[in-house]
C-alpha cells in the first residue's frame, strides 16, 4: 500500500479536527495513544504529528505553560487551584516556612522541591527554577 493510499486510509479513519472541548481533546489523545507504535510508517507518522499538532495548540490556548519567576508561577498556580500555601505544604511535605519565603523571593526553589510541585500541579518542575 503506498503511503499517500495508508495516509487517507488514515484519516478517514481517524478524521481529525480542530479541539473546541475537553471531551474533543480526550478522544484525540486516545487517537493519538492508538496510533503510536515504536516505529511508525511514514503514513503514520504524518497522522501523529497532526494529532499531536492538534493537541499542543489546544493545550497552548486551554492550559498555558506559567511564565515568570518562580514566585509569580507558585502564587498563579496557587490562585488556580484554588488552594492556599498551608494546603500545598501539607500536601506536598515542603515546609510551610519553605513556601512562604519562595513567594516572599527570600528563597529559592530546590530541584528537590520543584520536581514535587511539578508533580502536585501538574506541570513541568522547569517552570520553578
Amino acid at each position: 500500500m503506498s503511503t499517500a493510499t495508508e495516509y487517507r486510509d488514515l484519516l478517514v479513519q481517524f478524521a481529525p479536527r480542530p479541539i473546541q472541548s475537553a471531551a474533543d481533546y480526550r478522544r484525540t489523545v486516545a487517537q493519538l495513544e492508538r496510533i503510536m507504535e515504536p516505529h511508525p510508517s511514514a503514513a503514520r507518522s504524518q497522522l501523529i504529528e497532526v494529532l499531536a499538532t492538534l493537541i499542543e495548540r489546544y493545550e497552548s490556548r486551554d492550559y498555558p505553560t506559567p511564565e515568570g519567576d518562580p514566585a509569580d508561577v507558585l502564587k498563579n498556580l496557587l490562585d488556580a487551584k484554588g488552594v492556599t500555601p498551608a494546603g500545598v505544604a501539607k500536601a506536598t511535605g515542603i515546609s510551610p516556612a519553605t513556601i512562604s519565603n519562595v513567594l516572599a523571593r527570600r528563597r529559592c526553589i530546590s530541584k528537590a522541591n520543584a520536581l514535587v510541585l511539578g508533580k502536585y500541579f501538574g506541570v513541568s518542575a522547569t517552570v520553578f527554577l
